[in-house]
């Protein structure tokens, strides 16, 4: 008697791990076919949602508190492409700009993107931060955001050579060729050495206004006026920038989220995936102490010498 009520317990223990195994299977199989449905629906443009994601700060090649780095954004981007459920995208752009090469490499890189692309200009969207919005399907801006500024300039070239001989300080430079040293600060830049930097500048500037012209061209407010007002590279506000067809709209972030849904097929009201750059342990904590520092020094230090700010 014993023993056979033993083995019954032992049957009945073992029947119910059974059980918890099953429904724990049971569990993870329609939990996996809860997320192909979604994909599935997602393919139809039946559910996802809209990513957003924040751009602020000088953009450059290089990574820093107050910096947007083209090689970070990029990675991002590329991740967002590749997921099912984000059908669309909204980049806040809110940039002075940066660097004519990360800016050129962000807008490359947009217009190879498979997903529509909607722009909307926050703060400021001047020079590399217009030049990044030109790689979206459809660009917003609010009536006073700050934008254009479409050149490029150099970072400044000092000159303490008076200051040094005073100070009976001379300088002896070894070199290679004429011009090896240009913009050395121990000695003051020569007419031939600025007509060399000046051709650098506006041939950047150049190949600037051009994309500019074929990406508004489809505007009926981008004319001949507007290339003649915008050549001299001034500073417009959204309200300008709209009338001159640098934009497409004027509205808010709920306007461009709102029009990223309807090109990606989905309906009002939109779900929203908001996009982050990755952090890890020691760059977070670094940039929270060195915000302050950062926020000072991120105008006065240039990463990469030719910008378009």
């Amino acid at each position: 008697m014993r023993h056979s009520a033993h083995q019954k317990f032992l049957s009945e223990n073992a029947n119910g791990g059974v059980s918890a195994g099953k429904i724990l299977l049971y569990i993870l199989v329609i939990l996996f076919l809860g997320m192909v449905t979604l994909n599935f629906l997602s393919g139809f443009g039946i559910g996802g949602c809209v990513g957003v994601l924040e751009l602020n700060g000088e953009i450059s090649t290089s990574s820093g508190y107050g910096y947007i780095s083209s090689y970070d954004l990029i990675a991002l981007l590329r991740s967002a492409d590749e997921r099912p459920d984000i059908r669309s995208l909204v980049l806040i752009v809110n940039s002075p700009g940066g660097s004519a090469v990360a800016s050129n490499e962000i807008y490359t890189y947009l217009k190879k993107m498979n997903k529509p692309i909607v722009i909307y200009m926050a703060d400021i969207a001047t020079s590399g931060g217009y030049y990044i919005s030109l790689g979206g399907d459809y660009i917003y801006a609010n009536p006073s955001t700050v934008t254009g500024s479409i050149g490029a300039r150099m970072g400044s070239i000092f000159d303490l050579s008076r200051l040094l001989n005073n100070s009976g300080v001379n300088t002896t430079i070894v070199k290679s060729g004429e011009m090896k040293d240009i913009g050395d600060l121990y000695r003051p830049v020569t007419e031939e050495e600025k007509a060399v930097l000046q051709s650098m500048i506006d041939e950047i500037a150049s190949d600037f206004l051009n994309i500019t012209i074929i990406e508004r061209n489809g505007s009926e407010r981008f004319s001949s006026n507007s290339i003649k007002t915008i050549s001299d590279a001034r500073i417009l506000t959204g309200k300008q920038a709209y009338s001159l067809g640098l934009v497409d709209a004027l509205g808010t972030k709920q306007d461009a989220i709102d029009t990223a849904a309807v090109m990606a097929g989905l309906g009002p009201d939109p779900d929203t995936c908001s996009l982050e750059f990755s952090k890890d342990f020691l760059s977070s904590l670094f940039s929270e102490m060195g915000r302050g520092i950062g926020e000072t020094l991120a105008n006065k230090i240039s990463l990469n010498n030719f910008k378009i700010e």
